[in-house]
Order: structure tokens, then C-alpha cells, then sequence
């Protein structure tokens, strides 16, 4: 279930693995490469926000800067 931090719905790796068929590990590789946009890093834990999902979704997730947050 994503957590809300103000207006923005944020993605946990395992909300990401419940609905993705990635691993876990995938997909924290995908956000330190860059290939899904906006990683946050809260804690021990990595969140995408629900736009960089989507952008990740369809196709759209290294345009211009991609590198992740930490």
C-alpha cells in the first residue's frame, strides 16, 4: 500500500514487486541505474512516487535526468 507524503503517493520496493513482475533486488538496481526515475531513499527503505512509476510504465524512465536520490 503506498504511503502518502503530502500530495504525492510513494511506491515501496515491495508495493513495486506486488504489482511488477520484478525482484526485489531488480528493482533497486533499476533505481540506483536511473531506470526508474526519482528514487527515494527514506530510512533503509526505497520509494518511487506514482508519477516516476508511471513514466517507468510506459517506457519513459530515463528521459533526461534519472539518476537516483539517496
Amino acid at each position: 500500500m503506498p504511503i502518502k507524503v503530502g500530495k504525492k503517493k510513494l511506491y515501496s520496493v515491495e508495493d513495486l514487486t506486488k504489482m511488477l513482475p520484478i525482484t526485489p533486488l531488480t528493482i533497486r538496481e533499476y533505481i540506483r541505474k536511473g531506470k526508474i526515475r526519482g528514487g527515494y531513499k527514506i530510512g533503509k527503505n526505497w520509494y518511487v512516487t506514482k508519477e516516476n512509476l508511471e513514466r517507468f510504465l510506459d517506457g519513459r524512465g530515463q528521459e533526461g535526468e534519472g539518476e537516483a536520490k539517496s
